[in-house]
């Protein structure tokens, strides 16, 4: 029986939850599916109802040792390239929470695991998610309930009446503390309230590790929840939003395969449309260069004007400096009573300069 399970034992559990399962008799099943899937280039695991320690197979929960082992996987799966944990529980156990939170805050480092409240991480579920490297919430959806529960049931009135009667034999003065058929003793109060407060500073801390906000803070939200953007506003959640996946690949760049192959293509295409321009307009000005250095019979200067990737003006420029200080570039040489007229490739090669 679930109420047999959950007494006197700390809870990391919301307490409407804690209550309404208290009461609750849970069907056994002999089947788990899987809670983990990928696709498009995300890894989603599926993290719903109560949460245990091991796989109890009981309906409505999921195990911490089955969500370790998913996202072991997803982070060996080259296929994933990021990790999204769906969250919808209202908590559970406290025992394996802890080993749990420390690994994936280990690994979110070797690849980027998200959290989504969809649409309640509390608690144990929310401890989880403060793990990640980012946590997602809806408008709705609900985050907190930093806190630990611990209830015990005292049914010695109900033994009584239906005329019931224990009688315990044991050795250790605490050894029958917390029996469900005596009244709970003071010192096993003080116990059980010490062990709550003990697991309640270890969930403290490791949310103010995990999410890098002060413990004071935390403390100060006294197991509150928080709802939409309420999370947001006092740092519980990063961003809300309605489609985590589209989120996920619009943020950190994550498309399905058949995407990528598009965009590649796309591309491609744009870059060899821009290199022919390039190239068009490259060879166009080769070919200007070449004409002005022929015109001022300058051939031996075209390898030169284009290594150093002079532009038009720049040859232009160049050769009329030449011309002004020597006429080598022309091949050829004048009589000294020739000089005082101009030659007239000179005349040219100054119009071209000033084109």
């Amino acid at each position: 029986m679930m109420m047999q399970k959950l007494m006197n034992r700390p809870f990391m559990l919301n307490a409407d939850a804690f209550n309404a399962l208290s009461l609750m008799e849970w069907l056994q099943t002999d089947e788990k599916n899987s809670i983990l899937s990928i696709s498009e280039d995300i890894a989603t695991i599926k993290i719903h109802g109560l949460l245990t320690k091991r796989d109890e197979f009981f309906a409505d929960t999921t195990s911490y040792e089955s969500i370790r082992a998913a996202i072991e996987a997803a982070v060996e799966d080259d296929s994933a390239k990021a990790i999204l944990l769906d969250i919808d529980s209202p908590g559970g156990e406290v025992g394996g929470l802890f080993d749990l939170v420390d690994y994936i805050y280990s690994v979110r480092e070797q690849k980027p695991i998200y959290a989504y409240a969809n649409d309640h991480a509390f608690s144990a579920a929310y401890a989880i998610a403060s793990a990640t490297s980012k946590i997602f919430v809806n408008r709705t959806s609900g985050v907190g309930s930093i806190g630990v529960i611990a209830t015990h049931l005292d049914v010695s009135e109900a033994d009584k009446k239906a005329g019931l009667k224990f009688t315990t034999i044991f050795a250790g003065e605490k050894k029958n503390d917390l029996s469900p058929h005596e009244p709970l003793t003071e010192g096993a109060t003080q116990d059980l309230q010490h062990e709550v407060e003990r697991l309640y500073d270890m969930f403290v801390v490791s949310v103010s590790r995990n999410r890098g906000m002060s413990a004071l803070k935390l403390y100060g939200t006294q197991a509150a929840t928080y709802f939409g953007w309420d999370g947001l506003n006092i740092g519980l959640a990063d961003e809300v939003i309605v489609d985590p996946i589209k989120k996920i690949k619009e943020e950190f760049g994550v498309v399905p395969s058949d995407v990528v192959l598009k965009l590649k293509g796309e591309n491609m295409a744009e870059e060899i449309t821009a290199k022919t321009s390039e190239v068009d307009e490259y060879r166009a000005e080769i070919l200007e260069i070449t004409k002005l250095c022929k015109l001022a019979h300058a051939e031996n200067r075209i390898s030169e004007f284009v290594e150093q990737q002079m532009n038009i003006a720049q040859v232009k420029e160049a050769l009329l400096a030449a011309q002004e200080s020597t006429e080598e570039i022309f091949g050829m040489n004048y009589h000294k009573g020739t000089a005082a007229t101009e030659n007239p490739m000179l005349v040219a090669a100054k119009k071209i300069a000033k084109v």
